[in-house]
This record gives structure tokens, C-alpha cells and sequence, in this order.
């Protein structure tokens, strides 16, 4: 299968098994990838009113079919489950190297079923994939586990992993990825902490199989030139999300005391204008982005670099 890595990776964590499962041509010919897959499995294989932190549960990350490839807009890895917090079904989506780490190892989705005994994270390095001790980990924050698992594994480790709030089922928990990058809706990380599930570590080296490698990149670079020319991707690029403040301010759209106004009167020390002058020191893109809206600013009060700032800051 052109496109794919050509296999989903079935890890149950009650009876510790490992299957590697062929990508079925049909289910993709109809769903893609990504979230279409995860909430095709979530449809077909969790039963009607199961606990969402319970074994019936499943939690299924997905690439979609141009993951791993230089395409603009296909770094996303897609999270979906039944979520903790609304009992409906969740997806949830993060950027990042994760999704075209997984694809490069030759999956195109894992599925965590069942649950753990005792706290583990899952080993994948192309065709070797281990379900491995966790505990030392069990309590750690993300950034720290994060800056561990890559010391202890490689650099070219990609990570996804819980912290204390997942482990502790908060419902709104999130999974976290390179350095402060979260999937954050439904609660997916309750369910990841539901299992026992630390983190999943991941390195690919394998090429993916493509069709039209030379179509392939005809396109792509097509893409990449009209991305940097649109008018609105100079002010994404420079400024990243904090470019949208300005326009929110000045029309009334801006959550200003938990939306009890929608404008703040000192409003323009925040637009991202300001924000690029005063702090923002260098930029953070996700794989194949042509826009890399993450900033990294530097504090002098404590002489280090943080990651932001977002909109959402």
C-alpha cells in the first residue's frame, strides 16, 4: 500500500501481547488514516457503554497517509478514544515528529488495549517493539520523563508520555510530545494513565513506500511556495498564534475575564507584534511545516528559554 507503512501495531496490556496486524487496504481506501481510522476501530471495536477507564477501552494513535512525507500539514498524530470527560468519543491531535516517527518505523497505527498490572511505557524501534518497566518513571512530569527517556534511549527517540495528572485520571488530562506539545481534548491522557501507560517511545528509519516519488515532490514543493506566499502565513510564521490576538482584541473576540468582556483594555502589550520585539527569541515548527508558529522566549529574570508564548497564554 503506497502511502503507508503497511502495518497496525495491537498492544494488550492485560495479557502483554504484541500483534502486528497488515493495514487493511479497505478500511483505509474508506477512512484515510488518522482520525478516520481511530474512530472507525473506536466504532467497530469498543463496546456500547464501556467505562472509558476501563479495560473495554481503547486508545489509538493514527498517522494519516501523507505522514512522514515532505507535504505541508501532515505532522499531526491523531489520538482517539471514548473520552473520560463527556463519554462520547474523543480525538484529540498533537504536533510534533511523533506521527512521521511512527509511519517511518512502518506503522500506521498503534491500539492500546486492556490494562496494566503495573506502570509500563512502549519500546518501538522499527521492527523491535517491547512493552517495558515503567514504575521508575510512575510520578515523574513530562518535560523531566521526556529529557530521561531520550538520555537513556537516543536523541532520536520521539516520546509521547503522561504526567501526574493522566496517572491520577484526571479527565482532562493530556498526552504530551517534543517538549510541551499536547493532545489535549477528551481527556486522552486519563485513558493512557488508565492503562498504566507511561509513555511510548518511538524511532523510525525505514523509507515509506510512495507511488510517484517524483509527482510526489513536483507537488509538495508546489504546496511549500503557495504556504510562504499567502499574505497570512508571513504574520503565522513571525508571530505564531499570538498573531490572531490583535485581530480578536480589536473585534470584541478576545476572553477577557472568563468572557465577561471581549476586549482588554491593555490588550495591546500582548499582540504578538509586541511579544516577537520584546521576548521571542527563535522559532519551533512541527515536521514538514512551512510555518513554524512555536516561539522559544528568553526570561532574563531566570536566564533560560521557555517555550512560548501561545494565544492561548
Amino acid at each position: 500500500m503506497d502511502g503507508y507503512g503497511g502495518t497496525i501495531l495491537r498492544i494488550n496490556l492485560t495479557d502483554k501481547t504484541i500483534k502486528k496486524e497488515p493495514t487493511d487496504p479497505g478500511v483505509m481506501e474508506k477512512f484515510l488514516g488518522g482520525r478516520g481510522f481511530g474512530i472507525y476501530t473506536l466504532y467497530t471495536e469498543v463496546p456500547r457503554g464501556a467505562d472509558p477507564l476501563g479495560p473495554e477501552n481503547k486508545l489509538i494513535a493514527s498517522t494519516g497517509p501523507l505522514s512522514g512525507v515532505l507535504v505541508p500539514g501532515a505532522g499531526k498524530m491523531d489520538w482517539t478514544t471514548k473520552s473520560p470527560l463527556t463519554g462520547g468519543y474523543a480525538s484529540s491531535s498533537v504536533g510534533g515528529m511523533l506521527t512521521a516517527e511512527l509511519k517511518q518505523a512502518g506503522y500506521d497505527s498503534i491500539i492500546l488495549e486492556g490494562v496494566s498490572e503495573q506502570p509500563v511505557y512502549i519500546f518501538i524501534d522499527d521492527d523491535v517493539v517491547e512493552i517495558r518497566d515503567a514504575s521508575p518513571y510512575w510520578g515523574m512530569g513530562c518535560i523531566s520523563l521526556e529529557k530521561k527517556l531520550k538520555d537513556e534511549l537516543g536523541e532520536e527517540f520521539q516520546i509521547a508520555c503522561i504526567g501526574p495528572g493522566g496517572e491520577s485520571l484526571v479527565k482532562y488530562a493530556c498526552i504530551s510530545h517534543d517538549w510541551g506539545r499536547q493532545a489535549g481534548r477528551g481527556g486522552v491522557g486519563a485513558v493512557m494513565g488508565s492503562k498504566k501507560v507511561k509513555a511510548i517511545a518511538v524511532r523510525g528509519t525505514k523509507d515509506i513506500p510512495l507511488a510517484d516519488v517524483e509527482g510526489l515532490i513536483k507537488h509538495g514543493r508546489a504546496l511549500f511556495k503557495a504556504c510562504k506566499d499567502a499574505p497570512a502565513m508571513e504574520a503565522w510564521q513571525r508571530y505564531g498564534t499570538t498573531s490572531v490576538v490583535s485581530w480578536c482584541d480589536e473585534n470584541g473576540a478576545l476572553p477577557t475575564r472568563n468572557f465577561q468582556a471581549g476586549a482588554f483594555k491593555e490588550g495591546k502589550n500582548l499582540y504578538g507584534e509586541v511579544m516577537r520585539q520584546a521576548i521571542v527569541k527563535t522559532d519551533k515548527g512541527c515536521f514538514a511545516c512551512p510555518s513554524p508558529c512555536g516561539k522559544y522566549s528568553y526570561s532574563k529574570k531566570h536566564d533560560l528559554y521557555v517555550e512560548g508564548p501561545e494565544y492561548e497564554t
